[in-house]
């Protein structure tokens, strides 16, 4: 790939990764909580530290673990064009970490599967976001007490954005068709929608 595409696609990570997962509704640390609120305020740095806290305070909180990895993905839009690839990598082997360790969990694939809908195709992650984000569908239909259905409507947007990632607009437009019918009120819905209308007919 040539230098100029490469940092394009990579300076995209910057922009593309607001992870939409609208819930408050599931047990969380307060260390975990924090560590959200600051990177709702754009405070890479500081949301790290609180989940390296969570972490290291309680090995065993799959939150805490798998937002440490979202966090580390979402660190390159603070660091140098070429530091980049390397914190996607390791976001990637902390989330990779936290679905391995917590495989009843649905927080550890939704936060690996909307990170991985919204990282350039470069990194080659919309297959296994497809994966997790179907997994969490899974989980909510067997197991509706253990999947708040406020974390639903951004599990289908960003199911139809890994979708179309992968080269399948018509899977991605059964997805957020599908999220719009169930969620017309959410906020997610009128990104969906606009979705649906940039897919050529």
């Amino acid at each position: 790939m040539e230098k100029r595409t490469w940092s394009l696609y990579v300076a995209a990570i910057a922009v593309a990764l607001t992870v939409a997962t609208a819930s408050n509704t599931f047990a969380q640390t307060s260390l975990v909580a924090e560590g959200r609120l600051a990177l709702d305020a754009g405070k890479v740095d500081d949301a790290l530290a609180m989940f390296e806290k969570a972490v290291a305070a309680n090995p065993n909180d799959p939150a805490a673990l798998a937002w440490l990895g979202n966090a580390q993905v979402r660190k390159t839009s603070t660091v140098p064009l070429f530091e980049r690839p390397d914190w996607v990598a390791k976001g990637f082997e902390t989330l990779d970490r936290a679905v391995a360790r917590f495989p009843n969990e649905f927080i550890v694939y939704l936060l690996r599967g909307n990170t991985g809908s919204r990282v350039p195709p470069m990194f080659g992650k919309a297959a296994i976001a497809i994966k997790d984000l179907n997994t969490v569908i899974e989980l909510r239909a067997n197991r509706p007490d253990a999947v708040p259905q406020s974390v639903l409507p951004s599990v289908y947007l960003n199911l139809g954005l890994a979708h179309k990632q992968n080269g399948d607009p018509a899977a991605a437009r059964a997805a957020w068709e599908k999220g719009k019918a169930l969620y017309p009120q959410a906020p997610e819905a009128a990104a969906m929608d606009n979705e649906l209308k940039s897919l050529s007919p």
